[in-house]
């Protein structure tokens, strides 16, 4: 990503018109990180005065800034992508206005409000979880889901032997005011593509993908098939041997909303699923 100084100006400013959305703070992190170069060398200092012509310079990969409680598996101008971890709300709830949530997480540590939830994950899931950063990115991601542009692939331990090798899932799903999801003519439809990776004699390891995404729907459609995510005791799991639900967003794929590039993310199958034959 470059910059052409147009008029004389100091470097701070010249930062702050590559990354507009951006506070401060976060551009003086990367500063103290070595991001930037002004024709060929390193940025040292914010008021370094900069004249018409010269180029400034941000590196596409850096060490991004540390996020307690959250692993950044990538992170650039208009997105961040964590590996969130089971137990932790992807956005905060009505009724909590605590920090313990991804979106505070990154938005505490990164210095900046410009970052926005443009789709989530439960509580109890863990795995990839996109957000934008700035207002125009987030209009364009949230044209890419409403548009399914997007591929979503999560992992899941169920109950029992499902049969079929592969297949669809197609029903109009309804969130009542329990929060609770079931199935009605009312309800919205919810397309979830499934494959069989492996069996063993209790459980069915399945590879999902998300053609739409409604609330709850890998956990429904899973219930609905007779074979309910493994400790989802919400939608009829009898059995619960590693204290968590067996759901884990795998990967996202997607084109970059503004320079069309293909990309893909991915977070590993957690350690604790591996007790279990994954």
């Amino acid at each position: 990503m470059e910059y052409t100084v147009p008029t004389p100006m100091s470097a701070l400013e010249a930062l702050r018109q590559l990354y507009p959305d951006s506070s401060r703070r976060s551009i003086q992190t990367w500063l103290e990180k070595g991001r930037f170069w002004v024709d060929g060398q390193k940025l040292l200092r914010e008021n370094l005065p900069l004249n018409p012509g010269q180029v400034v310079t941000a590196r596409d990969h850096f060490k991004a800034p540390k996020a307690p409680g959250l692993r950044v598996l990538y992170e650039e101008r208009y997105f961040i992508v964590i590996d969130k971890p089971k137990g932790l709300l992807s956005v905060p709830l009505d009724e909590e206005r605590s920090q313990r949530h991804a979106l505070g997480l990154l938005r505490e540590s990164f210095g900046t409000d410009q970052i926005f939830a443009v789709h989530r994950i439960d509580r109890d899931t863990s795995g990839v979880l996109l957000f934008a950063r700035g207002k125009e990115a987030e209009q364009r991601f949230k044209d890419m889901f409403e548009a399914h542009d997007l591929k979503r692939e999560y992992f899941a331990i169920v109950e029992g032997r499902v049969k079929e090798q592969s297949g669809t899932w197609t029903s109009n799903l309804l969130e009542l005011p329990s929060f609770r999801v079931i199935e009605s003519p009312e309800g919205k439809e919810a397309i979830t593509h499934f494959s069989v990776v492996r069996r063993s004699p209790k459980y069915s390891y399945l590879k999902l993908e998300l053609e739409t995404g409604r609330k709850h729907q890998i956990r429904v459609h899973c219930q609905m098939a007779g074979h309910p995510v493994l400790g989802d005791e919400r939608y009829s799991s009898a059995e619960n041997p590693i204290q968590r639900l067996c759901l884990h967003a795998l990967s996202l794929g997607f084109k970059h909303p503004f320079t069309k590039k293909p990309l893909s993310f991915h977070a590993p199958i957690p350690a604790s699923f591996k007790k279990l034959g994954a």
